[in-house]
């Protein structure tokens, strides 16, 4: 019992570590991403200090590229569904 205790409070704590992380500590930069082949209707656009548990699953879901972007509204990085998944 005392193991499953342990490996539940683990994953559990992997899961929560991975929600409060914000956008712009999973994101790929502007410069090191290809943005041609995105169009209006597969992005979605974020302030880079937003935390992942609140646009997660809309990605996953609907296969969308995230825009983050920094407080004055510039685009300074892209997150795919693939970062979401590495990170999990």
């Amino acid at each position: 019992m005392n193991f499953l205790y342990k490996f539940i409070n683990f994953f559990i704590s992997k899961e929560n570590k991975f929600k409060n992380l914000k956008a712009k500590q999973i994101m790929i930069h502007a410069d090191k991403f290809d943005s041609h082949n995105l169009t209006l209707g597969n992005t979605f656009k974020v302030n880079q200090n937003i935390k992942i548990k609140y646009f997660n699953k809309k990605i996953l879901n609907q296969n969308l590229t995230v825009v983050v972007t920094d407080n004055k509204g510039k685009t300074i990085g892209y997150i795919t569904d693939k970062q979401l998944l590495v990170k999990l």
